[in-house]
């Protein structure tokens, strides 16, 4: 029994020692290679590592290799990714996620599961379905968002209102590329929140009183105190491609002195416009901030099918295997631009991490269920 125990602690030690050599080989690649490129296993790499992956499942579990797919060092494994996530949740632009040790970290949690399923393959049991549900769910999952991710396609694409285009800006080359798939921009529309009127030392640009930014919406009938100052918006002037104005009426508090005039935040075209109090402070308009934009598309691809809706932020348009998100549009027109700016995602990994999702859901439940009875 003593010898037992000692060749298991033996073989942990062993166990061990190739786990922290592994990641210590990581930091020395990410000094002398820099962080790791993810294109270097897109497809087919993936999919061959995939497929030696596999080959695991025959190894024995009496081996060298198959004593790796311990409990132990799955959870020693845990126990090193655990910490690297602590550390990019607290740790902002960490990198982590490009370092060599985390990547390498990654493959060997791949490793352990696939020998953990290997191992109790050789003793099946169709009552072991919920484990097997969960291990396998998790490899799926783990393996399509991880190494899957590499095979991810991220283009922009810039649309001008009436045209068509077929032509995206790759994310991470910059080239400019023809795609497979194509957007028809019908209109591009803007909602905004009223613009805000407040008083600037013309010096420095920044608000009044220093510190203690006041600032009033500006819609008609509106009134408010900006500092000494009480303000009544009398009128507005809000029309498509003109920038919008306030006509203003604004008292002093403190000497009954009356200023009366037309602001506007400028646009584009037209020049930014204030009121003047003395030689420093005058009154401004605050350009207007987007509420909501949104795009109304057509969207087509070679091979035939075609789609029409609106894309918001947060609300894309699938086609097929492309996600359409509304990126961005011409921020120096604002609600006039001519254009909109997609972001194009292609992931063909995308259905095996929610079927490998689904099946962790189904074997929790299985377990639940059961209740831990064998």
């Amino acid at each position: 029994m003593d010898r037992e125990s000692k060749s298991g602690q033996k073989a942990f030690i062993n166990e061990l020692i190739i786990i922290i050599a592994i990641v210590i080989a990581g930091f020395a690649l990410q000094i002398t290679a820099g962080p790791f490129d993810y294109s270097i296993i897109s497809f087919p790499v993936n999919v061959i590592l995939l497929a030696g992956m596999l080959l695991l499942l025959l190894v024995k579990p009496s081996g060298v290799a198959g004593r790796f797919g311990s409990a132990r060092v799955s959870l020693f494994l845990l126990a090193i990714i655990t910490l690297m996530c602590l550390y990019m949740g607290i740790v902002a632009n960490n990198g982590v996620k490009t370092s060599w040790p985390f990547v390498l970290t990654y493959l060997l949690i791949l490793i352990n599961i696939i020998l953990v399923i290997g191992k109790r393959i050789r003793l099946f049991k169709w009552t072991d379905y919920g484990f097997y549900l969960n291990h396998i769910g998790l490899f799926i999952f783990l393996f399509s968002a991880g190494l899957g991710s590499a095979d991810m396609q991220r283009y922009f694409m810039r649309v001008y209102e009436g045209k068509v285009e077929w032509r995206g800006e790759n994310t991470k080359t910059g080239e400019l590329t023809d795609l497979p798939v194509a957007i028809s921009l019908e209109d591009f529309s803007m909602d905004m929140y009223p613009p805000k009127i407040a008083i600037i030392d013309k010096r420095n640009g920044e608000t009044f009183p220093a510190g203690k930014p006041a600032l009033m919406e500006s819609f008609e009938g509106s009134s408010g105190d900006i500092g000494e100052w009480g303000v009544k918006v009398d009128s507005i002037k809000d029309r498509p491609r003109v920038a919008p104005a306030a006509y203003i009426i604004a008292k002093n508090k403190n000497d009954g002195g009356t200023l009366a005039g037309w602001i506007s935040c400028g646009n584009y075209f037209q020049p930014f416009k204030t009121l003047d109090i003395s030689d420093i402070y005058c009154f401004a308009m605050t350009y207007p901030e987007p509420k909501r934009f949104s795009s109304k598309v057509e969207v087509f691809t070679k091979r035939g099918l075609k789609k029409s809706g609106i894309i918001e932020v947060n609300d894309p348009l699938t086609a097929g295997n492309w996600k359409v998100y509304q990126y961005s549009y011409d921020t120096n027109k604002g609600r006039d631009s001519e254009y909109s700016v997609f972001e194009l995602v292609r992931d063909p990994w995308l259905i095996p991490v929610y079927i490998g999702i689904f099946m962790v859901m189904a074997g929790a439940v299985t377990l639940f269920w059961k209740g831990g009875r064998k």
